[in-house]
């Protein structure tokens, strides 16, 4: 190791230890462990101000209003080439008075996260605020003080620095899938809002997980650091801060780039980016050029197409889930995003609306990235009048108490829930997730409304029931007056009918238990063989005992209480015809078997893709992981999911529907 690399190390470790020892109270080394490291540094480094230093240099500070030593804009956008010349054209040729071939920019990577503001005094991290509106953000320090790429000590040029750095926090996409698959229930869930929920965690729990991407620097009087935005990342670097990939060169070296980024770079990267930030390289050019709108003109973020657009919060939804979750999703007024006209986007979860300071009237950024539905990322403009969205006190559908759980692991979580299991909202969820995962087709929401409301359908037991009841399913009035009608009744009898016999992983992974999904099953019983193959193994004390050998130590109480509570719902199943599959003797696998993950919709249900795959003699699998899956199936290979992109770092091969059946010999 290098004495610069011993130096660098010795100094993050003492930041940790300061941080550990006087703000966690969780010392990570013994007294003379610690006087020897600072020893190290002062032969190291004599003259480095951690030395004069007397407990953290962070101060413990979390969600309390802070105003921005300089206020945090926005930048104006462009997602086609001719937005990007017209930028180029009326911003930069005209202001400054230059051909378009003597323009020199500068493009860097712009991640998709959380912005923060940095604040440095003698050298010390004193602040960490959130974007919020700009002009107030969250004081998330203490939270800060744990992120990866965030010195807490930091030097310019060898003198403590003075000063404010802005960067980019961001959950990798390897990070993010580790939680996601934790926390089963929150089905929005991606690196951007999960990233903002964790750094708003009072608990500080997998603060650790974030990393920080620096993006500019200014002194203490608000004046950016260096001659020029290549000079700025230089200083950034010697600053101890981590920057983006960036590219110098004319405009039509920058959109060549931009280019690559969007078709060939972004789904290498381990990151998500939504796009890249084009900026006139010269940083006097552009406080000269100035802002509109607090948009520097100078400035613009070249944004992947059809996936961001404006428009108005105008009221908030609150729906509740099979699960409990409560997830709320804005009303706004009608834009077009992708393709179609999008009038509700989701707003996650209550920790991620706080993060926003989000308020009905408030002028907002939608988008629409892969396969995850709108949701808003960015607010824009403060209304003239505006309503605060509080988070709920009790369930907007039964009234019933709420309040955060534990994931799987047992660490907290970041949605809101019911806690009543007998909730109307949630008796209704569990019946269409029930639907859904077994494969009966033919109900959408009206219809299941139609089935709650008139029919007095209380659970999915009791869709076996309606064979007997045909002609009041038949007569059911849709919306416009419409009768359901007899074929199509016959048709959805038809499809329960094909569902009464089902195997043990699909029917207790489709009853609602939280954590405990079709895969968990599955996954319980190859880790116990023959232990879990009968449905009085789940409802015995089985899962408690084994808890530690099927790898469930923190979530088989929780699971097993589930059960318990569903014993008469299992045993109306029963009662109503249902009829559970004895276990399926393992196939041994043909020479050479490939193992096979399905991700997003084809145009058949996964089970009988996955029936094919395993008749051929390979294995099938819904979870992705390059370690162990050897083709992707996709409808879209060229789409931007996050499996996507991982299987494209990877190098695994990626098929469409067509690729897959021809595989299998199906054409």
């Amino acid at each position: 190791m290098s004495e610069a690399e011993n130096l660098s190390e010795t100094q993050a470790l003492l930041d940790r230890a300061d941080h550990a020892y006087y703000q966690l109270g969780a010392p990570l080394m013994t007294d003379a462990q610690y006087d020897a490291l600072r020893a190290r540094l002062a032969r190291l480094s004599p003259t480095d101000p951690r030395l004069d230093q007397v407990g953290s240099a962070v101060r413990e500070s979390i969600l309390t209003d802070r105003a921005h030593g300089i206020p945090m804009g926005s930048q104006s956008k462009a997602t086609s080439r001719e937005e990007y010349d017209a930028w180029l054209a009326n911003n930069l040729c005209k202001p400054l008075a230059r051909s378009r071939a003597a323009l020199q920019l500068s493009a860097t990577l712009k991640a998709d996260g959380g912005s923060i503001s940095l604040e440095y005094r003698g050298g010390r991290l004193v602040a960490a605020i959130t974007r919020g509106d700009g002009v107030t953000g969250e004081d998330i320090t203490a939270n800060a003080a744990l992120f990866q790429r965030v010195p807490r000590v930091c030097l310019l040029n060898g003198t403590a620095f003075d000063g404010y750095v802005r960067g980019e926090t961001v959950l990798s996409i390897a990070n993010w899938q580790a939680i996601a698959e934790d926390n089963e229930d929150d089905e929005e869930s991606n690196p951007r809002n999960t990233a903002v929920g964790i750094y708003r965690r009072k608990s500080g729990e997998q603060s650790d997980q974030l990393e920080v991407y620096a993006f500019r620097a200014f002194d203490a009087d608000g004046v950016p650091l260096g001659q020029t935005e290549t000079e700025q990342r230089a200083l950034l670097t010697s600053m101890g801060f981590s920057v983006l990939p960036s590219l110098d060169g004319t405009p039509d070296e920058i959109w060549a780039w931009f280019y690559d980024v969007e078709t060939r770079i972004r789904g290498t990267l381990p990151y998500w980016i939504d796009g890249v930030v084009v900026s006139v390289n010269d940083l006097g050019d552009q406080l000269a050029l100035g802002e509109t709108h607090h948009r520097p003109k100078g400035q613009v973020a070249l944004k992947f197409a059809a996936e961001e657009a404006e428009t108005v919060l105008r009221a908030l939804d609150l729906s509740v889930g099979h699960s409990g979750v409560i997830v709320p999703t804005g009303i706004f007024d009608p834009v077009a995003l992708g393709g179609t006209t999008v009038t509700r986007a989701t707003l996650n979860n209550f920790d991620y609306i706080l993060g926003l300071r989000i308020a009905v009237g408030d002028r907002c950024t939608i988008k629409k990235a892969g396969e995850i539905i709108p949701q808003v990322v960015d607010v824009l403009e403060r209304g003239t009048t505006r309503t605060p969205i509080l988070t709920p006190t009790a369930c907007p559908s039964c009234g019933g108490a709420v309040a955060k759980r534990l994931t799987i692991s047992g660490k907290p979580g970041i949605p809101l829930y019911c806690l009543n299991e007998d909730c109307p909202a949630r008796q209704a969820g569990r019946i269409d997730k029930y639907m859904k995962s077994v494969d009966i087709l033919g109900a959408g929401a009206e219809v299941l409304k139609c089935l709650v409301d008139d029919l007095k359908i209380g659970d999915a037991a009791d869709l076996y029931t309606l064979r007997t009841r045909r002609n009041a399913l038949a007569g059911i009035q849709m919306s416009g007056k419409v009768r359901f009608g007899e074929s199509r009744a016959d048709r959805f009898l038809d499809e329960i009918d094909k569902r009464r016999t089902l195997s043990l992983p699909v029917f207790l992974g489709s009853i609602g238990v939280i954590g405990l999904g079709k895969r968990a099953v599955a996954n319980v019983q190859a880790a116990a063989p023959g232990e879990f193959d009968r449905l009085e193994d789940w409802l015995s004390d089985k899962l408690l005992r084994l808890a530690e050998q099927v790898h469930l130590p923190n979530a088989a109480e929780n699971i097993h209480r589930q059960l318990q509570a569903r014993k008469p719902l299992i045993e109306k199943f029963l009662a109503n015809g249902v009829q559970l599959a004895g276990p399926v003797p393992t196939k041994a696998k043909a020479p050479g078997g490939l193992v096979i993950c399905i991700t997003g919709a084809l145009s058949k249900p996964k089970s009988h893709y996955q029936a094919l795959i395993e008749a051929a003699g390979h294995t099938f699998t819904d979870t992705y992981s390059a370690k162990t899956v050897t083709q992707l199936v996709a409808k879209d290979p060229a789409g931007s999911s996050s499996k996507l992109e991982k299987a494209r770092k990877a190098g695994t091969p990626i098929l469409d529907e067509a690729g897959l059946l021809a595989l299998l010999g199906q054409e």
